[in-house]
């Protein structure tokens, strides 16, 4: 009998559900196989253009669990490479971001990158390689980049996936509307490490069913019984409308008037929250490090917002995020349960039981044999 067979019996659960399961949580060969087939051939927002204006600069991300840089090349490219040296397991750069000028060097046996990739300096080259070493062979491996919008930074390890416009085809047209290369980050950003599991999170990301419950404090600012679900192919909407007395157009009329008088709670697979409005961009990504360890990381870009109204944003946003991990960790705890069977899926969870319906569907899709070939 298997452990789960030894437990039914106490918990009638007469209906099936599309929702995440407690033995999709906690397991670390289905979380190893989720970095490989679901992280390393998806899109994944790696940051924005705000630190690349020069050759040189630099930011560092990771996919998965494998780490990633992007540089501003000489020639005003914006490039991404695996951030592992050729050599041994070192980073080539180990800061957020920075600049280094024109050379990425090992910290640990100092071999050199120049910003295109190519490995252009080996210390003691002849007395360590007699026989030589053929040093194109051995450059960053890059991947796939997009600049979105002139803004935002998105990364891909495949070379088999969709391109970018097409991986977010159902939402692109609207995004474009914002004009999102006019808006500003926040100088600040939050940055925190949770004791619980990125698909846990993602599901809760997609629940519209409980927004006015966990986040009671703002239903005010929603028209929520009005919410509209909406999820196709790799991306998802949840539609909150805004009572007339809730006005968030900071004056602009060149949007479609859906964009102008609500806001969306917006998913790009396989782990970024995007909440849009007029004047106003919310990210929110999940970076999986275990099972039951994620980094969220969130940011805020803001046209012509004052410096009192950046800090309420940030106040505003700081809550819901203790909200939601607060109550995530709550079920973190419950899905340990050996008795616990996952209750059905009503119509506004329906986003985020097609994204685990979409991670499922990637786990159990083994990658192409030329999946990384370039």
């Amino acid at each position: 009998m298997t452990k789960r067979s030894e437990t039914d019996g106490l918990v009638n659960s007469p209906l099936s559900t599309p929702m995440l399961q407690p033995w999709e949580v906690f397991d670390q060969e289905l979380f190893d196989l989720e970095m490989l087939r679901v992280f390393a051939r998806s899109w994944i927002w790696l940051g924005d253009t705000e630190d690349l204006q020069n050759p040189g600069d630099y930011i560092t991300a990771t996919i998965g669990s494998q780490p990633i840089v992007v540089v501003r090349t000489a020639a005003g490219d914006i490039k991404g490479y695996l951030n592992n040296c050729r050599h041994r397991a070192s980073s080539v750069v180990t800061a957020p971001g920075g600049n280094c000028g024109s050379s990425m060097v090992c910290p640990y046996h100092n071999w050199a990158y120049n910003l295109d990739g190519q490995l252009i300096g080996i210390p003691d080259r002849v007395r360590m390689y007699p026989e030589g070493i053929a040093m194109e062979d051995f450059g960053l491996v890059p991947i796939r980049i997009e600049v979105a919008w002139n803004k935002l930074v998105f990364g891909c390890i495949s070379h088999k996936a969709p391109s970018f416009r097409q991986w977010i085809a159902p939402i692109a047209d609207r995004y474009d509307r914002y004009r999102l290369d006019t808006f500003q980050r926040y100088p600040r950003q939050l940055d925190e490490t949770y004791p619980i599991n990125w698909k846990v999170f993602v599901e809760n990301s997609n629940d519209d069913y409980h927004v006015r419950f966990v986040h009671r404090r703002i239903n005010a600012q929603r028209k929520q019984l009005d919410t509209i679900v909406r999820f196709e192919g790799r991306t998802c909407s949840g539609y909150k409308p805004h009572p007339e007395s809730f006005d968030t157009t900071g004056g602009r009329t060149d949007m479609a008037d859906e964009d102008l008088k609500g806001h969306y709670a917006d998913f790009i697979y396989p782990n970024l929250t995007p909440l849009p409005y007029a004047t106003l961009l919310i990210l929110v990504r999940a970076d999986p490090l275990a099972p039951d360890r994620t980094r969220v990381v969130s940011r805020i870009y803001g046209l012509g917002r004052s410096p009192d109204e950046q800090a309420a944003d940030m106040v505003n946003l700081e809550l819901t995020n203790k909200e939601d991990t607060d109550m995530v960790t709550v079920l973190m705890g419950n899905l340990r349960s050996p008795f616990y069977r996952v209750g059905p899926a009503t119509t506004w969870e329906g986003r985020a039981a097609h994204v685990m319906q979409l991670v499922r569907a990637d786990v159990a899709t083994p990658l192409a044999s030329d999946e990384f070939t370039l």
